[in-house]
């Protein structure tokens, strides 16, 4: 008989019983927890010993700097941005434009040569204008 597992409040009566995407978060679980804890949990699961794991999680949710403890404690405007670039996230959706800093244009290597080129021949103008102005002052 497979013993009796109460997870997230409800109750099943072993792995079989649970849904495919509860049984995945179950396992979750289980495969963090370290070799020697698994081992302590399994084998008292297997005695038939009455266990009972509670864990509570907190976040924190930051936002321009300013810290809200859950998505409803978030202004209206705060929590629209939020659940918008939350949606693009799950969905690998890129923000729209604005709402981040494009990218700096590519620069190949024909656009740098054309920017040397025309720093040499800058320099051999000023050159030139400069000896021209120092011949005319003699």
């Amino acid at each position: 008989m497979s013993p009796k597992i109460v997870f997230n409040g409800e109750a099943y009566d072993g792995l079989d019983s649970m849904p495919a995407d509860v049984r995945a978060k179950y396992q979750g679980i289980l495969d963090a927890l370290g070799a020697d804890d698994r081992e302590k949990l399994e084998a008292a699961m297997g005695s038939g010993a009455g266990i009972k794991i509670n864990t509570t999680v907190r976040r924190k949710i930051r936002v321009n700097g300013k810290d809200y403890d859950s998505v409803e404690a978030m202004p209206a405007q705060v929590r629209e941005a939020y659940e918008r670039a939350m949606a693009g996230k799950e969905a690998g959706v890129v923000p729209a434009a604005g709402a981040m800093a494009a990218p700096p244009p590519a620069i190949d290597a024909d656009d740098a040569r054309r920017g040397n080129l025309l720093r040499v021949l800058l320099w051999i103008a000023v050159g030139l204008a400069i000896a021209v102005w120092l011949l005319a002052r003699r």
